[in-house]
């Protein structure tokens, strides 16, 4: 029997050891949940959203307890999981308002002359069993935010959280199946890698957020099964400031966009781009503001822990890396000599796009901030990245903002705020380029979890046999060939069609 030790990342002292599963267990779990979805899928959208709204209420009923945990397992501050204990109903209430339209037969009346007399509908059946692997920075959001519109679309789904935080999340799935009763129609799967390799090889679909590395593995093994995925991805986000920006609040927005979490966001800045005009004063106040700071995990906290000694490891090497090739350290840029995974809220400068700190995903309370001669210059560095997940613009005018977000190459722009499309659930949220495939929230958050089947009948009366089907003679083939060149000849100027 293997065990998973979770240690708590302000102090590496043990919580608790927890058994992790093996394939065997995965392919037991997902024998459940595909027997369990098919009532599940008659009862229809109404009668799934009756448990959903009981969960919601248990979600809300038991957020304080939600939050403790991943504070203590995650190295968090409370602010943190406070947001995605908010976030959640918020998408919990879009998705019920939404979804019995989303899954109700769809008409379509087909626009070619071949479909006259026909009638056609697009039906909505969900993929039976959804493999949701989340991420360790935001445990709940990224695992909950993708189970409930996979639900209410009808699926069974198995959750595989992080195997470094995975506690918050078997606490929320206890509360759908022991304490509200729900149908068996989620649960958790606890282990490495291992285990969800075997849940891609379980699943219909695969909902995977994480890194780069580990999201083109899942796209390689679903590949070789066959199933869809989605993958939410690393990213490497920019925020630009514009000559005649607000400096104020574009510096207030720099350090929390860089240090919220942690530094330890998808969407967070990990890059910044200022005018020439505005950057001695920007730089001034981002680096007041960081020094104010406060490291810890109380109450009175600002910034917690990393989350484990892996990650501590790639912020130390790629500060020392920048400081060696010429960057200079305004505030921190070292470790926090203190038991558990802590480094100093850290502002760089005299940066540029040689060093791993530009490139390489950060996840960590590091922010390089760069001086730029104009716009174009700003959005050439944004875009000079192999992400692409969301940027942030503050400019002169909302106008102007929106002119350089055309011109960025990220799945989201915030202009004057930080990932504003978050607090939406009626928006896509996706990345371009490596940052990944697919999208979540919006109703594409919903639909991706189910097939289509059209069904086509004849609404007029019909020959016992067509003039095109067997068998093939002279004469149906003049009167096939003389209806085919009327049809293939309308908008030609022929035919009078």
């Amino acid at each position: 029997m293997t065990t998973l030790k979770i240690h708590r990342p302000a102090d590496g002292t043990l919580i608790e050891e927890i058994v992790a599963h093996d394939a065997a267990h995965v392919d037991a779990v997902a024998q459940r949940l595909r027997t369990a979805q098919v009532e599940w899928a008659r009862i229809g959208a109404k009668g799934r959203a009756v448990w959903i709204k009981r969960y919601r209420k248990w979600l809300f009923d038991n957020a304080t307890r939600l939050i403790e945990i991943a504070m203590e397992e995650g190295g968090r501050v409370r602010n943190e999981p406070t947001l995605e204990t908010t976030l959640i109903p918020e998408i919990i209430d879009y998705y019920l308002r939404v979804t019995p339209a989303l899954l109700e037969p769809r008409p379509v009346r087909g626009s070619s002359p071949l479909t006259f007399g026909k009638r056609y509908t697009v039906h909505r059946s969900a993929f039976p069993l959804v493999g949701v692997i989340g991420a360790w920075n935001f445990p709940l959001l990224l695992t909950l935010g993708d189970a409930i519109p996979a639900l209410l679309a009808g699926s069974a789904v198995a959750l595989k959280p992080s195997e470094v935080n995975p506690r918050v999340v078997i606490e929320a799935v206890r509360g759908w199946r022991e304490d509200i009763g729900a149908p068996p129609v989620l649960d958790v799967l606890i282990g490495g890698g291992e285990v969800g390799s075997a849940l891609v090889d379980a699943a219909d679909y695969i909902q995977f957020t994480g890194s780069v590395a580990t999201g083109r593995r899942v796209a390689v093994r679903a590949a070789e099964n066959l199933i869809p995925v989605s993958l939410e991805l690393g990213g490497k986000d920019p925020l630009i400031v514009l000559a005649g920006a607000d400096i104020a609040r574009a510096a207030n927005c720099a350090v929390y966009g860089g240090f919220a979490n942690n530094g330890q966001v998808c969407m967070g800045f990990e890059r910044v781009y200022v005018h020439e005009s505005a950057y001695d004063e920007f730089v001034d106040r981002v680096v007041t503001k960081v020094r104010q700071l406060r490291s810890g995990v109380d109450d009175h906290s600002d910034v917690g822990a990393l989350i484990h000694p892996p990650q501590l490891q790639i912020v130390d090497r790629q500060v020392r890396d920048a400081v060696d090739k010429g960057a200079r350290i305004l505030t921190g840029g070292n470790r926090i000599d203190r038991p558990g995974n802590w480094f100093e809220p850290t502002v760089l400068v005299d940066v540029d796009h040689s060093m791993a700190v530009m490139r390489e995903e950060t996840f960590g309370p590091v922010l390089p901030i760069v001086r730029v001669a104009d716009a174009d210059e700003a959005i050439h560095l944004a875009n000079d990245s192999e992400f692409g997940l969301s940027a942030s613009v503050f400019a002169a005018t909302v106008a102007e903002g929106k002119r350089v977000a055309d011109r960025l190459d990220t799945g989201a722009v915030s202009i004057d705020d930080f990932v504003a499309n978050m607090v939406c659930a009626d928006v896509p949220q996706g990345g371009w380029k490596k940052s990944g495939v697919g999208s979540r929230l919006s109703e594409t958050g919903l639909l991706k979890f189910t097939h289509t089947k059209v069904v086509a009948a004849n609404w007029i009366p019909t020959l016992d046999n067509d003039v095109f089907w067997f068998p093939y003679t002279p004469a149906r083939r003049a009167v096939f060939g003389a209806a085919a060149r009327l049809i293939q000849g309308r908008g030609s100027g022929r035919f009078g069609l």
